[in-house]
């Protein structure tokens, strides 16, 4: 049997003791490599409720060594020598975690989202010759967000870029993004996050009621998300016709903003229904009764929900973000080429009238295979066993 490779991942999200949402999407790709290495993950953590200056956590999650340093911050003051002293600690946090792991002789170093941890991902490759690895999954190189990094900061991320052995963006979307910036590698590989749509196989639905059921599933941060365009479209649509209800789920900074909106719109408990935070069963059961998914985001890195969707047998009405382009045509759902109402409202219309012609195996099997937690691994391996080959 071939030797495990030894890979530590640094992460700049991951599920930790008050969330076990951020990074959920590295922790899956952690998990989807353990048949082929030995994982450890280091993610620090600014908690200003950290009873010490640091505090260590260490657990086995799913075949994945996991530590958690919890590092003490002043969140109240924002003045340059409290910024400072946070970084201070952020990078005592790191050092720490780093000496504690020397036991385990990395192969790969691998970070996960520039620029902070890019720098411990640089240190940790000094100290134990070991390649690194950049994955990148944040939406700010994309340019309708706009904070992509500058000065400094984009200087030092360009030479954590030509630093690393492999950059692996997670869409064509982002990766042409970055490129565009500047923020390039000669290696690049385009590999998506892990979808756990294997027990989301599409649903034999045993009624079809006369309104059909939207369902949109969003973090309800509207900058990103783009709700107000949804519920807009949504109340110039219930002008014309009656025969539907959209379920908008997840909660989020923007939640009552847009509750009062929908009650502002006239649309609120008519045409649109919060639901809140869905999971699990729930999340299968919103599935199995919805007709179509519908995403109005102005930017993402990858867009997740729209393979969920796919996956449980629904079409996708969307704008053409993330992932998107890729894997959306006319079998299985509609791009919104401009993120107007008037564009979105259309489209809206349009599935409205035919998403019951969709066929549900037809549509999981669009996406069937491409995400698994097997075919990520494999892909993610194949970028370490290539770097390890000619390094």
């Amino acid at each position: 049997m071939t030797e495990k490779i030894r890979v530590v991942f640094l992460p700049r999200w991951y599920p930790h003791r008050y969330d076990p949402m951020p990074g959920l999407f590295i922790q899956r790709q952690a998990e989807a490599i353990t048949p082929y290495c030995d994982v450890a993950v280091i993610y620090l953590h600014p908690d200003p409720h950290c009873p010490n200056n640091f505090e260590v956590e260490f657990s086995q999650e799913n075949q994945v060594r996991v530590l958690r340093v919890y590092y003490k911050i002043n969140p109240d003051r924002h003045d340059f020598f409290s910024k400072l002293h946070n970084l201070w600690r952020f990078y005592r946090a790191g050092t720490k975690a780093l000496h504690s792991i020397r036991g385990l002789s990395p192969d790969i170093i691998h970070v996960h989202v520039l620029t902070r941890m890019g720098i411990m991902g640089w240190l940790a490759h000094r100290k134990f010759g070991a390649p690194m690895v950049i994955s990148e999954h944040w939406s700010r190189y994309l340019p309708e967000n706009s904070t992509s990094p500058k000065g400094f900061h984009r200087l030092i991320t360009k030479w954590l870029i030509g630093k690393a052995a492999a950059l692996i963006p997670v869409s064509e979307t982002l990766r042409r993004s970055m490129h565009q910036l500047g923020f390039s590698h000669l290696r690049t590989f385009v590999i998506p996050n892990v979808i756990d749509a294997e027990g989301m196989a599409y649903p034999l639905r045993k009624e079809q009621p006369e309104k059909k059921n939207i369902l949109h599933l969003s973090c309800f941060e509207d900058r990103s998300k783009n709700i107000t365009l949804l519920l807009e479209s949504i109340a110039e649509l219930s002008l014309s016709r009656s025969d539907f209800m959209c379920f908008l789920a997840g909660e989020g900074p923007d939640l009552e903003k847009m509750k009062t909106l929908a009650r502002d719109l006239g649309i609120y408990g008519s045409f649109v229904t919060f639901t809140g935070l869905i999971q699990e069963q729930v999340l299968q059961d919103f599935f199995a009764s919805s007709d179509f998914l519908v995403l109005s985001s102005r930017y993402e890195t990858f867009g997740s929900v729209v393979v969920e969707a796919l996956s449980a047998g629904l079409p996708v009405v969307s704008t053409a973000v993330g992932i998107v382009p890729e894997i959306i045509n006319a079998s299985n759902g509609i791009i919104v080429g401009e993120q107007n109402m008037k564009a979105l409202t259309a489209a809206l219309n349009l599935m409205l009238d035919h998403c019951r012609t969709y066929d549900p195996e037809t549509l999981h099997k669009s996406i069937e295979g491409r995400f698994t937690k097997k075919q990520v691994g494999m892909q993610i391996v194949q970028v370490y066993r290539d770097i390890l080959k000619n390094n």
